[in-house]
């Protein structure tokens, strides 16, 4: 009782004090508002990469499906044609044989 008594004298101490009050609750408030915000950032950039990798993985299983019925998407490049080893080994010896001769 006493302490209300006296800040009720003491009126520009009893301002000042508040002000002290409501300066160091705003502080701490934003400092966990700030951090409230930060992890919130986080956490949507987390998800956004989450399904970025879920859409990504979707998408290769289409392909994949695709591939194995046979049909090819038009986004895809056709893959190369690759000679056999057999065509491989005699177009070597073609070209060595140029070389010599």
């Amino acid at each position: 009782m006493d302490f209300i008594k006296m800040l009720t004298e003491n009126l520009w101490a009893a301002v000042v004090l508040m002000l002290f009050i409501i300066t160091i609750v705003s502080i701490v408030f934003g400092i966990l508002l700030e951090a409230y915000k930060v992890n919130m950032k986080y956490r949507q950039k987390m998800q956004e990469l989450r399904n970025e990798e879920l859409r990504l993985q979707l998408k290769l299983g289409q392909q994949k499906k695709e591939n194995t019925s046979g049909s090819w998407s038009p986004d895809l490049p056709l893959p190369k044609e690759e000679p056999s080893w057999a065509e491989q080994s005699q177009s070597s010896y073609k070209m060595g044989y140029e070389q010599r001769g």
